[in-house]
């Protein structure tokens, strides 16, 4: 099981005038290792702003690639498409690397 929640505030300046937009942001899904070296992966999350509410659902392969016991490098590939109407024309294919710490 995996959850995620994140906030960003930006500000920007236009004119005279500042104003300040926060942005939340959260995802909750679940990862599966086939054979130890091959997560899949698929969640729901969105974005919400003071004006709208933009929903995703991602699905999201790679590889494992063990350095230690406990560290491994995953490069993967990932799909995420837009589920409401401030999301509806989103379709991203993305390319990405992270890292997994297993205890």
């Amino acid at each position: 099981m995996k959850a995620g929640l994140g906030v960003l505030s930006i500000n920007n300046t236009i004119g005279d005038g500042s104003i300040t937009d926060t942005y939340l942001s959260y995802k909750v899904g679940a990862k599966y290792y086939f054979k130890h070296v091959i997560p899949l992966q698929i969640d729901f999350g969105g974005i919400t702003t003071s004006e709208d509410n933009s929903l995703f659902a991602g699905i999201q392969a790679g590889y494992a690639w063990f350095v230690k016991d406990n560290i491994a490098i995953e490069p993967s590939l990932r799909y995420d498409h837009g589920l409401n109407n401030t999301a509806s024309d989103i379709r991203t294919v993305s390319a990405r690397i992270g890292f997994s710490l297993f205890f």
